[in-house]
């Protein structure tokens, strides 16, 4: 394995470690908003009032949704349609109020990745504001996942997750990795579809197409330097694959 790699990446978690102490970390935000709408004392984007343009178009994406799924059960498609225009419309709401900090976490995770490219910064930069900012959606999401698993189970609701990730979607991209480097272990490879499997929950709480892939690009550079970790060269693997793909 790469010394310097080592060397560089204990620098860097060790100086995230300490950074983070400093700043509000993902499950403290998500947990004070649970405890927020435990003690029904929700934020506003909770109970929306949507403009109506945004509620046609909410009542509209989660009737399709549903209707995709292709459900036996006739009140099991309305009940999912409902959740689902639910939860969008409460996507919409928290954007509302998010995205002025969420744009500019967004803007200097984009500035650290362009011209002179560093990676740990822009690390540093997702776990400090970009995660945080997220995880206040985060109770949502999982409450929308319990409901859905209890309405049309666990197959169905990843059939679900995976039309809405649909690009970059977690399995191919998951699937890229293992043929990039087909000898990792199975531990490994777990690490890589942990990661996946995450950001395709964690795209829920976007809004526009963009922003999964953005959402997907944070779990995806985490798994490039995990390949690079692993002592498998994920630059050298990539390009390789690449050009096996042409």
């Amino acid at each position: 394995m790469n010394y310097f790699f080592r060397i560089s990446s204990f620098v860097f978690f060790m100086a995230l470690s300490l950074s983070t102490l400093q700043a509000e970390t993902a499950a403290v935000v998500a947990a004070r908003t649970q405890a927020a709408v435990d003690r029904d004392d929700p934020p506003k984007w909770w109970t929306p009032d949507l403009p109506e343009a945004i509620q046609r178009d909410v009542d509209s994406k989660g009737k399709r949704l549903a209707g995709q799924l292709v459900l036996s059960d006739e009140s099991k498609t309305q009940k999912t349609a409902e959740l689902m225009t639910e939860h969008y419309g409460r996507v919409w709401a928290w954007h509302q109020q998010a995205d002025g900090k969420l744009d500019a976490a967004w803007a200097a995770w984009d500035a650290a990745r362009g011209g002179q490219k560093d990676e740990l910064k822009a690390l540093a930069i997702m776990a400090e504001q970009i995660d945080p900012i997220y995880a206040e959606f985060t109770p949502q999401i999982q409450g929308l996942l319990v409901a859905l698993r209890e309405q049309i189970g666990g197959e169905k609701t990843i059939e679900l997750l995976d039309r809405i990730t649909r690009s970059p979607g977690a399995e191919r991209t998951y699937n890229a990795y293992v043929a990039m480097v087909p000898e990792m272990t199975d531990e490994e490879k777990a690490i890589l579809w942990n990661r996946m499997a995450q950001a395709r929950e964690d795209s829920l709480a976007a809004w526009t197409d963009g922003r999964i892939i953005k959402i997907f690009k944070k779990y995806k550079i985490r798994n490039e330097f995990s390949i690079d970790y692993f002592g498998y060269g994920y630059r050298n693997r990539y390009e390789a694959w690449a050009k096996s793909q042409r």
